[in-house]
């Protein structure tokens, strides 16, 4: 039997924050430049919420206004509760509480600072990753 896989060997580690009062342009853009789809928002180095594509998403199509004339910031459009984990915390522990929550991320911290991310993406790789270890490919027929 294989070790059970830990947070940290899972989860996409990231110094990649954004401040509060950063505009959605400045965020969309680091996202881009990083192909990442979930940007922790923080205020002073602290958490302060999450902001995901499809929050870029919606404030741009409300406001009617393409992305290049919003000024609005990162910390009026993110989710402001997150779900966080401690970085200890069991990995099933953590998967588990996504799927109650119906979330597709989770900020990961170490004593209060930011580590890393745990995304679907992430949970379907590792899942993968244990199917295609679990029995051998088979070819169907034609």
């Amino acid at each position: 039997m294989q070790p059970v896989p830990t947070l940290k060997s899972v989860m996409t580690p990231f110094p990649h924050s954004v401040e509060v009062n950063a505009d959605i342009r400045t965020a969309r853009a680091m996202m881009d430049q990083h192909g990442i789809r979930h940007l922790p928002v923080t205020e002073n180095h602290k958490l302060v919420g999450l902001l995901s594509e499809r929050d870029i998403w919606v404030a741009r199509n409300v406001s009617d206004e393409t992305l290049a004339e919003l000024s609005i910031s990162a910390g009026n459009v993110c989710s402001r509760n997150p779900f966080v984990a401690e970085i200890t915390d069991p990995l099933a522990d953590v998967v588990l509480d996504m799927a109650a929550r119906q979330v597709d991320s989770a900020v990961i911290v170490r004593h209060d600072r930011l580590a890393g991310i745990l995304t679907t993406t992430d949970v379907c790789r590792l899942l993968g990753e244990i199917l295609r270890g679990l029995a051998p490919s088979q070819d169907v027929p034609a």
